[in-house]
């Protein structure tokens, strides 16, 4: 059986070229690739920019890059910048810069060291983030590992397995790195610099700097003095 060999696609400078099927694609400048981008692998050494939606097992960022609709890549890691007008579908996703998603975001395991902004929703089995995230909809993961710091990280309702939320020592310290949630529910839960309407699980665990509304626990239930619940309802 005959198979077609695919070429590669690289761009040099400052250049164009038609989406399509390619083996590698490879930027070093500025580049712009049109509608319908299917690669194994893709990198980028300064700008690119995808027209369209775009597959890819491999994907290097380190500079900027923007894709104007979905994109679905096996191994994603960002040095710098990323866009997403659509949703981002992956399974491993490491950044070190900033990404923003426009639309959903899921996958098998997320780490972050900078800040992740979902418009909505993001569901992967591991979350890890060091810096700040901003999730519009529900971040639903087994194991959820939040390190504060830089800024305040909102998400709008947290379920998980285990979830760690802890404020981050930083050289500078900033008195709003804080997270902001309606609700949080999971079967272990530890929280610092917390504030949120409604804590949920098997076992809860409030840290110092917490502003709680509500605290529905099982098994096991724990407050810092530091911190203040209005009300706590053992299930």
């Amino acid at each position: 059986m005959e198979t077609t060999k695919l070429g590669n696609l690289k761009l040099y400078g400052a250049g164009h070229a038609a989406g399509g099927a390619y083996h590698r694609v490879s930027i070093k400048g500025e580049g712009v690739v049109g509608e319908g981008l299917s690669a194994a692998g893709c990198r980028i050494f300064g700008t690119g920019c995808f027209l369209g939606k775009a597959e890819t097992e491999r994907l290097r960022v380190f500079g900027e890059s923007e894709f104007k609709d979905n994109l679905t890549a096996g191994r994603i890691n960002i040095y710098g910048t990323m866009k997403v007008s659509g949703s981002l579908q992956f399974d491993r996703f490491n950044l070190k810069g900033l990404t923003e998603i426009c639309g959903n975001m899921a996958g098998e395991s997320c780490d972050v060291k900078g800040k992740l902004s979902v418009k909505g929703d993001c569901e992967t089995e591991m979350f890890h983030v060091t810096g700040c995230v901003d999730v519009s909809g529900l971040l639903n993961a087994g194991d959820i590992k939040l390190g504060l710091s830089h800024d305040v990280s909102y998400v709008r309702e947290i379920g998980g397995t285990t979830i760690i939320v802890k404020r981050r020592a930083s050289f500078f310290k900033r008195k709003n790195t804080k997270l902001i949630a309606n609700v949080i529910e999971g079967d272990q839960v530890y929280l610092e610099n917390t504030e949120a309407a409604v804590v949920r699980g098997k076992e809860v665990i409030i840290g110092p700097g917490c502003s709680i509304g509500t605290i529905e626990y099982k098994n096991k239930y724990e407050c810092d003095h530091h911190s203040k619940v209005k009300e706590k309802i053992k299930l």
